[in-house]
């Protein structure tokens, strides 16, 4: 047996919590133990328990930490001088980045694996729908005050359809390819799109 580098500060608790994130989008939450989390990362499974005191500990962090990389690239995108139209195609180039890992959206799999889900997951899952939810309002009544976009309804309403089309495409692409995602996507932008633009 070899003996074992010694990872820096912090980056056993980083590996285990990216490829819980990992493992939760491509298997949900009864698909993975820790034991397996331990054996893929070469290290004791008490590591994994010492870092996190339980799966359902682990799976809160996992969303908390979706909420923290959302926010983050909401404040990129507030930098940028981007059209609503612009602000929704880099949104949909966020979803489609889960296209290449076969990934389920995180509020995909906290839809489905909602009634079997810990506590404190739900809530965090909830708060990130909120947040997903608030920057597309904005960024749809940005683009209907612009004339970017045309909808009827109230802006919430369709930042929620959005939602639900990103997801769905995402599903489908798992058994069709992405092609899917793209098909989606495009009648997505062109439902919101003024004519000639």
């Amino acid at each position: 047996m070899g003996v074992r580098q010694r990872r820096p500060r912090g980056e056993t608790r980083r590996l285990i919590l990216r490829l819980g994130a990992r493992w939760l989008q491509q298997r949900g939450y009864h698909g993975f133990t820790f034991a397996q989390i331990a054996d893929a990362l070469d290290i004791q499974s008490g590591a994994v328990h010492y870092h996190f005191r339980g799966k359902e500990v682990l799976v809160a962090a996992v969303f908390a930490r979706y909420r923290e990389h959302f926010a983050w690239w909401c404040e990129q995108q507030a930098g940028a001088r981007l059209s609503a139209r612009d602000r929704l195609e880099r949104f949909l180039d966020l979803e489609a980045r889960n296209l290449d890992g076969e990934r389920v959206d995180p509020l995909g799999l906290a839809g489905v694996e909602y009634p079997g889900l810990p506590a404190a997951a739900c809530s965090e899952a909830e708060a990130l729908r909120d947040e997903v939810a608030a920057w597309l309002t904005a960024v749809l009544d940005a683009g209907r005050q612009s004339g970017d976009f045309v909808f009827a309804g109230a802006a919430r309403d369709q930042a929620r359809l959005v939602m639900a089309a990103v997801q769905g495409g995402l599903q489908l692409a798992r058994l069709h390819g992405a092609r899917d995602f793209a098909a989606v996507r495009r009648a997505l932008l062109a439902g919101l799109m003024r004519e000639g633009a």
